[in-house]
């Protein structure tokens, strides 16, 4: 038995010829109703299992024109959906003269069955072929309420579109805002920073200094040495040393009179500073 399968998705076509060949059929795969036509011209067919939601030429068309072709009119024919499933449209399948409609996705054993029953009606019974008004008008009102019902989801969707273009918007200028005070906020602290380090690696002009003990005088009215608050006023290091000038007044009389002593004990005399008086 050979069967053509009529749909737009290979994918759907695949998997229904790899069903029907393990029940034994002959498989002959159509992409729209105008190819299924052509086919039907050429090969031999025992039975049609269509899509109707198709390019070009939809399952409904393709129906009716089997119907109103002498030669097929008598072709068993099945339609099968995943969309074009309600009572109307279920309507429409019976005017345009299918035997049989089947809602995708559906079990092998449903499909062999309807392929068994569409057989038998056409056996038994004679063709139909519907008034081209009435198909026309049932067709129109079919296409009309799928056409209102995907303009109503595509509204929905641009409503839906829309508010989250809104909400980002919405969000990018709070964002942007966020951002503008967080920048003024961080360039502000920079400043601040920049003028406290500042502060702190120079001193002012004028330190005040205690003439007699040379200590300093901080913010807070402690008294300190020169040295403890040049470090923790300034990155400056001490490194301990003598200028030439207190050399001179300092260190060379104490350094002349040193070896004034030592000079004595070298002859083998005790240095007279050693020596005690006579009355102690």
């Amino acid at each position: 038995m050979n069967i053509l399968v009529v749909d737009d998705s290979g994918a759907n076509r695949k998997l229904l010829r790899i069903q029907l060949e393990a029940e034994g059929f002959s498989v002959v795969e159509a992409a729209d109703g105008v190819e299924a036509l052509e086919l039907l011209a050429t090969h031999a067919t025992h039975a049609v299992i269509s899509d109707i939601l198709m390019p070009r030429m939809d399952g409904y068309r393709l129906c009716h024109e089997v119907r109103k072709d002498a030669a097929l009119r008598r072709l068993p024919f099945i339609l099968y959906s995943s969309t074009y499933k309600s009572p109307a449209d279920v309507r429409l399948c019976g005017t345009v003269g299918a035997d049989r409609f089947i809602a995708k996705p559906a079990p092998l054993a449903v499909i062999l069955e309807a392929l068994q029953l569409s057989a038998q009606s056409q056996e038994q019974g004679s063709a139909r072929i519907s008034d081209e008004a009435v198909v026309f008008e049932q067709y129109s009102s079919v296409l009309e309420a799928k056409l209102e019902k995907k303009n109503l989801k595509l509204q929905l969707a641009l409503d839906v579109s829309l508010r989250a273009r809104r909400r980002i918007r919405e969000l990018n200028v709070s964002l942007e805002s966020r951002v503008r005070k967080r920048t003024a906020e961080l360039v502000t602290a920079n400043h601040e920073l920049s003028a406290a380090l500042a502060e702190v690696r120079q001193l002012n002009a004028l330190l005040p200094i205690c003439s007699f003990c040379k200590s300093i005088r901080d913010g807070k009215d402690y008294w300190e040495s020169v040295e403890s608050y040049i470090t923790n006023h300034t990155n400056s290091q001490f490194s301990h040393g003598v200028c030439p000038a207190c050399y001179e007044t300092h260190y060379a009389p104490q350094l002349k009179n040193l070896h004034a002593q030592a000079a004595p004990s070298e002859a083998g005399a005790a240095p007279s500073s050693l020596v005690q008086p006579a009355s102690l």
